[in-house]
């Protein structure tokens, strides 16, 4: 089965090269309160902590800063989607509900997540515009016959083509343009002597949308361009300025989505490490009676480094 393709794969990949190196830093963990750090060793640039207590789960750092999340007691559970949604994209990327997770922002906060995207005015553009009924790519292809058929008729008749189209252009009405018709030239007469613009369909198109892009650089002005341009509102109609979503989620929210997405895997592997339980299999005795030795004597079973990436300092270092 083929996997889908990842809508934010670039975003996706500079996260992934900016973060191949960072580790799990934990700073407190105390049932709910948790304070965790993800970080390259040796530098706080994009790195970023989670800090958790019930209810609640809040961002801050290098990247995903300013940002908290309300929606169940634990909130690494609500964010752990390691089981379900891992490499669900082509490109390896976990599916994220941005909209959903968006929703959980404290404040109201979700509409904010969405910044205007010039592109995604252009793309909504150039698809209307390849649609439209006289500039669109069935237009073009017709304009494109239209011009075929007239100069092979203009060659057959040994008459230049430029004072033919002149012709046409002067007379529009003129079916064959002063030309008579043979049998030879039947399958061309749906086409043979119909108006020709002076530009094509695909020039005015991108006459269009050179204009578009004069007016992107903020919704506010292209919203008044496709509602107050003649030729815009023409083409583009009124459904345009109203139902066009020109909006999608910034890098800064996807950072922080995918920031928080690896801090729960990398908890949960520095959870499966603590307490011994590893893919490897179940814990040993030794390792159950190391763990509740601990435990009695108030101290993680792992006080110093654990692997995979997970770190938790000392006490000298709280």
């Amino acid at each position: 089965m083929t996997k889908p393709t990842n809508p934010y794969a670039q975003t996706y990949s500079d996260f992934l090269s900016e973060t191949a190196e960072h580790q799990l830093v934990v700073l407190h963990d105390e049932g709910l309160y948790r304070h965790l750090r993800i970080q390259k060793p040796g530098t706080r640039t994009w790195s970023w902590d989670i800090t958790t207590w019930p209810g609640h789960l809040a961002t801050s750092g290098d990247i995903a800063d300013g940002y908290m999340f309300s929606r169940e007691l634990d909130m690494l559970d609500f964010f752990d989607i390691t089981k379900r949604d891992h490499g669900y994209y082509s490109d390896g990327a976990p599916y994220i509900d941005f909209r959903y997770w968006a929703e959980k922002i404290c404040g109201g906060r979700a509409y904010e997540m969405r910044k205007y995207d010039s592109d995604i005015f252009l793309q909504h553009a150039e698809v209307a515009l390849n649609e439209d009924e006289e500039l669109g790519l069935e237009a073009q292809a017709e304009y494109e016959k239209i011009i075929e058929v007239a100069q092979r008729v203009c060659r057959r008749h040994n008459i230049p083509y430029a004072v033919y189209l002149a012709d046409v252009r002067e007379r529009s009405g003129l079916r064959y343009g002063g030309l008579e018709i043979d049998a030879d030239d039947s399958d061309g007469l749906e086409y043979f002597g119909c108006p020709i613009p002076e530009i094509s369909p695909a020039e005015r198109r991108a006459l269009l949308l050179v204009e578009g892009r004069l007016h992107a650089e903020s919704e506010h002005e292209v919203r008044e361009w496709l509602r107050d341009d003649r030729e815009a509102c023409a083409v583009f109609g009124t459904d345009a300025y109203w139902e066009w979503d020109l909006r999608d989620y910034d890098n800064h929210y996807l950072f922080t989505c995918y920031g928080i997405d690896l801090a729960v895997r990398l908890y949960r592997e520095h959870e499966a490490e603590k307490t011994g339980i590893t893919e490897q299999g179940n814990p040993t005795a030794e390792q159950i009676s190391a763990v509740v030795e601990f435990a009695e004597r108030g101290l993680p079973a792992n006080s110093e480094r654990s692997t995979h990436g997970t770190t938790t300092p000392r006490r000298s270092e709280r």
